[in-house]
């Protein structure tokens, strides 16, 4: 039986994304369903929502760069043929790593602060860097999708109709 670190980690990303998606809606219902029926909105959906939404895209990020599927500007993919276009792509994934990377920086920066200072969510009643914790720790996961995923990895994936050269 073969063992790799990232499919497993893949495998748990995908089921939180899932999860935090479920239980987004489920509060979501929760709260409407309390407004409308019983005059009583759970006053801590709105901060749940945006933890579980923070916590989905972060879980579906190394998805996303795995595949290679986020939002992209392909207008002048058709121009770049052979070596060029090599060139190109490489350029755009290293550029993608930097800011990434950059990304990564700034969500830690982020924790240091809020934990530094010791923010709390209103309603909730502990402490943000928690949950910025595991933003952080997703973003680092989907860090390490984005390094393993070259952009040779990433043609070898594409049809043969769309791959460069």
């Amino acid at each position: 039986m073969k063992f790799s670190l990232l499919a497993v980690l893949e495998y748990l990303c995908a089921k939180l994304s899932i999860i935090t998606l479920m239980l987004m809606a489920a509060v979501t219902f929760a709260d409407v369903f309390g407004r409308v029926v019983f005059n009583a909105p759970l006053g801590f959906a709105y901060e749940l929502v945006g933890i579980f939404l923070a916590v989905s895209f972060y879980a579906g990020l190394y998805h996303v760069h795995k595949t290679s599927k986020h939002i992209r500007i392909d207008l002048f993919d058709g121009l770049f043929k052979g070596t060029p276009g090599v060139l190109v792509f490489w350029f755009g994934y290293l550029i993608e790593v930097v800011f990434f990377g950059a990304l990564v920086v700034m969500v830690y920066q982020t924790l240091q602060d809020t934990r530094l200072f010791g923010e709390t969510f209103m309603f909730l009643g502990f402490e943000k860097w928690l949950v910025l914790l595991v933003m952080f720790v997703l973003a680092v996961i989907a860090f390490v999708s984005l390094i393993v995923t070259t952009p040779e990895t990433r043609s070898a994936r594409l049809p043969r109709t769309e791959r460069q050269g």
